[in-house]
């Protein structure tokens, strides 16, 4: 597991709107006035990076003939479709499944209310979840399937642990939790971790200087640590690969 950092995301660098911090991990203080200044410039979802909306709908587009697999095994369906979004950020891929899935019930969760402008348009006031999950989730709803997308990096690892342990718990019967890697750390060795040690050094000094500040963004796992993750958390039926979607977005799940 390695740290890592960030000057801007979706175009914006950091430095325009918040105070950075090299050593503490972004706060949702930080996404709230991120998001401002994001919906300040954009308007729209098709005004984000093309390339960034390509990925987002491919991943989109694997969620959906998933749940359309697992669907297909199940003689006889009760109810809806029920599927969870964890840190739902902007709220892109949300709005690419349910035009993948019209019939999905979807919930989305989200650290800052903030970010759920767009998404408001689309998703009922009572199935958004603002805060951190799982407090502030409602217990009694189960899912066929919970997923995290490019969030699992800015969560320690005990806590990450504790949250799966409980999002699984909230998993309808046969029901499965998808983690969306974009930080995955291909290999992990003395030599690297001596190398990155020396760059994160060099980075500390150039932030410091003013040359080059930097946000602590989270940490990269490798697929040894993810899969001990999902094995800590309780989950069975464990497996992971790759997605084809232009980023080799690395994907675990378990039931």
């Amino acid at each position: 597991m390695r740290r890592f950092y960030q000057e801007s995301w979706q175009g914006i660098p950091f430095t325009a709107f918040s105070h950075i911090s090299f050593f503490h991990l972004a706060e949702p203080k930080f996404y709230a006035t991120f998001y401002e200044e994001l919906f300040r410039r954009y308007k729209d979802w098709d005004d984000l990076p093309s390339t960034w909306r390509v990925n987002k709908r491919k991943d989109a587009r694997w969620l959906a003939g998933q749940l359309r697999a697992r669907l297909a095994q199940e003689p006889v369906r009760e109810g809806p479709v029920r599927v969870l979004s964890i840190g739902s950020g902007v709220g892109y891929m949300e709005k690419l499944l349910l035009e993948e899935m019209p019939e999905l019930e979807l919930h989305v969760n989200e650290p800052s209310t903030v970010g759920m402008k767009w998404l408001r348009r689309h998703i009922p006031a009572d199935r958004i979840y603002i805060g951190l999950p799982p407090a502030c989730l409602p217990s009694d709803v189960q899912y066929d399937m919970i997923y995290l997308s490019a969030v699992d990096y800015g969560i320690p690892s005990r806590e990450l642990i504790h949250m799966l342990e409980e999002l699984r718990a909230q998993l309808a019967p046969g029901g499965e939790l998808v983690c969306l890697s974009a930080s995955l750390l291909e290999e992990d060795s003395f030599i690297g971790s001596f190398v990155n040690a020396i760059k994160i050094v060099i980075r500390g000094v150039l932030h410091y200087l003013g040359i080059r500040r930097q946000q602590f963004w989270g940490w990269r796992r490798t697929r040894d640590e993810y899969r001990q993750l999902f094995k800590q958390a309780g989950f069975s039926n464990v497996e992971d690969g790759w997605l084809e979607d232009g980023f080799e977005t690395y994907w675990i799940r378990g039931q």
